[in-house]
């Protein structure tokens, strides 16, 4: 290397190309495989430093996905943090839901006022990044309700319509934020609301991100969470319903303990956009049942075949012949075959993230 190239490479900001951003340390995992996946990278995780946004329609479990995410992170890491801006204020209520969160090692703090988020990250929490504090994520849920810093401003009428206040403010947050995540290596997600989108005419998309254009520039991942809707969505794979038996409301339904989730990567500047898959959660325990994601990754990555010249519905894991996909499903609860099916789809796209030596 030339003395100028030692020179310039010498600030802080320069980028380290030994660095892999893909590899298996540097990756956040979720607990789904076939959310892992949608980030077609050779580990199948989120990129630590990387942004990644959820939009979806309310109540479709965009916080609860947030709280798996940090879940799956404390189990991976015995050290990492986690910091949650619930602007909805709602954390309160939220707060525990999800049992592999370790509480001792997440904080949430109930706020949609500008400076507790973008203040207190940049004069409060990154001289303790600095000092050693293990931030592994920030969470800001959700971004549609930050409030305008002009707009929340003392002794300023609800009448007061300041336009462009929120998406302004919005941005200096982020402004904030994200240089320290960034160079700190901390993953940020976001979560915004889906609105109609009344300018794409007859033709176009009913609906939109509910963001502006300087934010969806801030984040390299957009996926879409929607609470899954078909029969086959309502029932596990032995068409047991996400329901429990024993309490019933004074109508005779019974308690509804969790549903699936469809995930789709809807844009992404590091990966390959369009991917979609399933998720099950449930409301205490998390995202539950991969073994049924894995089968149905086995079967859309070609590790899982129909078996030729067999009676319809006998598919081919492995080396074994199995009738019926709820029986072939419960062969992904053997660990060396979900890594099996894991490894083959992380195969398929060993191509991206490779560091050129």
């Amino acid at each position: 290397m030339s003395k100028w190239k030692k020179m310039l490479r010498n600030y802080e900001d320069a980028i380290d190309f030994e660095y892999d951003a893909y590899s298996e340390e540097n990756t956040i995992k979720t607990p789904s495989p076939y959310f892992n996946w949608i980030f077609a990278n050779k580990s199948h995780g989120i990129p630590k430093g990387s942004t990644v946004l959820f939009g979806s329609k309310p109540k479709s479990g965009k916080s609860l996905l947030i709280q798996a995410i940090i879940g799956q992170m404390h189990q991976d890491d015995p050290e990492g943090e986690a910091i949650v801006f619930n602007t909805e204020q709602r954390g309160f209520l939220q707060a525990g839901a999800i049992s592999t969160i370790d509480e001792n090692r997440w904080t949430v703090y109930d706020t949609n006022r500008p400076e507790d988020i973008g203040d207190r990250f940049e004069q409060d929490i990154l001289p303790m990044i600095q000092d050693g504090f293990p931030l592994r994520i920030v969470a800001i849920d959700s971004l549609n309700r930050v409030g305008g810093t002009k707009t929340m401003a003392e002794g300023r009428s609800v009448n007061d319509h300041l336009m462009g206040d929120k998406a302004l403010t919005l941005q200096r947050v982020l402004e904030k934020i994200v240089p320290i995540c960034r160079r700190h290596k901390i993953t940020l997600i976001g979560t915004c609301q889906i609105r109609a989108n009344l300018d794409a005419g007859s033709h176009g998309p009913k609906e939109k991100l509910g963001i502006n254009w300087d934010t969806k520039h801030t984040f390299d991942y957009f996926l879409s969470a929607e609470r899954a809707g078909a029969k086959e969505d309502k029932v596990d794979v032995r068409g047991n319903a996400f329901e429990n038996e024993s309490v019933k409301d004074a109508r005779g339904n019974k308690d509804i303990t969790g549903h699936k989730i469809y995930i789709k990567m809807l844009e992404s500047s590091v990966g390959t956009p369009g991917r979609a898959g399933v998720l099950t959660f449930d409301y205490k325990k998390g995202i539950v049942n991969q073994y049924e994601e894995l089968f149905e990754l086995g079967k859309s990555t070609g590790f899982i075949k129909l078996a030729p010249g067999k009676k319809a519905g006998t598919y081919l894991v492995g080396d074994k012949e199995v009738f019926g996909k709820a029986n072939a499903a419960e062969f992904m609860l053997d660990p060396e075959l979900a890594k099996a099916v894991i490894k083959h789809a992380k195969s398929m796209d060993a191509a991206f993230g490779e560091v050129k030596k």
